[in-house]
């Protein structure tokens, strides 16, 4: 080859690598930009938010009568004293009331 076309090529080329190298630091500068990463953040935030309460949703629909059993039992054991105290109320009324035999 002459060397007219030798630096024709040579600058073609250079030409290409630096329209890659453009594109290249483009891409770079917009997935680095603070606003790009803050979106991407909250997205992947977001979608292990939603899959945090989906599993939590699930989980609970699955064990709904053991949820319920606790909470009963927790009802029950807060109540214990007032039900007690009404009980121990009724016994005594009835062991107090006139008997007519």
């Amino acid at each position: 080859m002459t060397d007219r076309k030798s630096v024709i090529l040579s600058d073609a080329e250079r030409r290409n690598l630096r329209r890659k190298l453009r594109g290249t630091v483009e891409v770079a500068q917009d997935v680095l930009h603070p606003r790009n990463q803050i979106r991407r953040f909250l997205q992947r935030k977001k979608t292990q938010a939603v899959k945090v309460s989906e599993d939590a949703t699930q989980l609970a629909r699955k064990n709904a009568p053991l949820i319920g059993a606790v909470g009963l039992g927790a009802i029950i054991f807060a109540a214990r004293r007032p039900i007690s105290n009404w009980l121990s109320k009724l016994r005594k009324s009835k062991s107090n009331l006139p008997d007519g035999n």
